[in-house]
């Protein structure tokens, strides 16, 4: 039997509709698991940026004296932290949970083995030796950075880490009632300590900061966040 034309029409406008709402009921699945990703993500302390932030060239040196440039992180995934090698407790505690969270995702098959960074926000203090000591406490697979401190800024701020140092006469207003501008500090010796962020950076193989883990960094929310982060 021939159609008409409106029968014709009708089946091509039945044809599209279905069509349409297929889609954007692959839309709304989409959505919904963006949606329950990044609650999952806040749950685990971490905040993922959308449109991915390149990192534009810097320079500095590695716990060999290699240069460490922005190729450098082209190719894996990279955790990246600030501290100090004096700092007495949040620094090396951080260092801690990275160390056990690598050996956890080393053991794992099914994720990539992450390049962990150690960036000291402390040069005048922090010798390349001293920072070389210091990473491999953690693991010897570890990387170290150093270099001057206009270079570690222009990486610092990249990836949204500020640091200040501070003496002691400015110690002492801060115990008279005047807070510093950022809480997230560091108490060290030889009259003076270093303010600093101490969130975790996720750097993609494409050299892109794609995430901030907050603190405390704790291993197991670590190891949650990337596998989240990186299968996305």
């Amino acid at each position: 039997m021939q159609l008409s034309r409106n029968s014709k029409i009708s089946l091509v406008a039945f044809f599209v509709f279905d069509l349409l709402l297929a889609f954007w009921l692959i839309i709304l699945f989409q959505a919904r698991d963006e949606v329950e990703n990044i609650h999952s993500l806040n749950a685990l302390g971490a905040v993922e940026y959308p449109d991915p932030y390149r990192l534009t060239p810097f320079q500095l040196s590695d716990q060999d004296g290699d240069p460490f440039l922005v190729d450098n992180f082209a190719g894996r995934w990279s955790l990246v932290f600030f501290g100090f090698t004096s700092c007495p407790d949040v620094c090396p505690i951080t260092m801690s949970e990275l160390a056990q969270a690598y050996r956890i995702i080393t053991e794992m098959p099914d994720l990539p083995d992450p390049q962990v960074v150690f960036v000291s926000v402390d040069p005048e203090r922090d010798s390349m030796q001293a920072v070389k000591r210091y990473v491999e406490q953690f693991s010897t697979d570890f990387i170290g950075l150093s270099g001057s401190e206009s270079s570690i800024g222009t990486l610092a701020s990249q990836l949204f880490v500020a640091f200040s140092r501070v003496d002691h006469t400015d110690m002492d207003l801060e115990k008279a009632g005047h807070v510093s501008h950022i809480s997230e500090r560091g108490v060290i010796g030889d009259g003076y300590m270093i303010n600093h962020n101490i969130h975790v950076s996720l750097v993609n193989p494409e050299a892109e900061l794609v995430a901030l883990i907050r603190p405390p960094v704790r291993r197991e929310s670590l190891v949650q966040a990337y596998k989240l982060l990186i299968n996305e």
